[in-house]
């Protein structure tokens, strides 16, 4: 039984309470990301109640592919937040722009899937390690991708006066400084899974580092989220507000 394993399934346990409640609160623009924090909380008990009981390739692909529900979840509070601080967004663009990132995830996640398992498995092939790597990859370049589109969301607001504005300018925030943590994260993941060194394996390594560079970083990610959500929970007030402006 390992002691991170056991601190992962009591903290999200209780983060997944949160998490639900803002899913329902941010309603419609909020739906998907924190609906995808829901559900990252959700994979990080399933891996840590499999991390107690056995440290095998379920576990493992579990800790390989659990950042991505992130990388979503940042994706669309960073839409909600869009929606919010400018009510002349591009529609083709912003859907556009959502869909890439979900494709890049998902197929980032399929080729982890398939590289781990196959690692894990009797007779592991040159390839896994390949699928491994590269979806690694797509999963950092996910990452800055996300970083750079919010970066460059600061330059655009509409007048801070109009409500709505001031809550979205607090998602952005939340969700740039969650970026940083997110990806101290995603390269130990990378680094990890490409060295393939047992010190620093995500499931059976190094405490230590397993804590430091893997359960902190997510889990002040989670808390930097919670927090301004709670902050902006009544923003669902003004959909209809938003709507009237001709604004999704």
């Amino acid at each position: 039984m390992s002691a991170s394993s056991v601190a992962q399934l009591a903290i999200y346990s209780v983060l997944v309470c949160p998490a639900l409640y803002l899913t329902l609160c941010h309603h419609r623009w909020g739906l998907l990301g924190w609906g995808y924090l829901l559900a990252f909380c959700i994979l990080r008990i399933t891996g840590g109640g499999l991390s107690i009981h056995s440290s095998g390739s379920g576990a493992k692909i579990i800790s390989s592919v659990g950042i991505s529900p992130m990388l979503l979840a940042l994706d669309g509070i960073l839409h909600e937040a869009r929606v919010y601080r400018n009510r002349n967004l591009d529609k083709r663009l912003e859907y556009a722009f959502m869909a890439f990132v979900h494709v890049v995830v998902a197929t980032g996640v399929a080729m982890v899937g398939t590289g781990a398992g196959g690692l894990a498995g009797e007779h592991p092939k040159a390839s896994d390690q390949t699928n491994l790597d590269v979806g690694m990859a797509l999963l950092e370049a996910c990452w800055a991708i996300l970083t750079i589109w919010a970066l460059w969301t600061l330059k655009d607001c509409s007048e801070k006066t109009i409500p709505g504005v001031m809550e979205g300018e607090m998602l952005l925030h939340g969700v740039l400084l969650a970026t940083v943590f997110v990806g101290i994260r995603v390269l130990y993941g990378l680094i990890a899974e490409s060295t393939q060194k047992q010190n620093l394996n995500p499931v059976a390594g190094s405490l230590a580092i397993r804590t430091v560079l893997g359960l902190l970083p997510e889990l002040i990610t989670t808390l930097i989220l919670v927090f301004v959500g709670f902050r902006t929970r009544h923003i669902g007030r003004y959909n209809r507000r938003v709507v009237q402006t001709g604004e999704t």
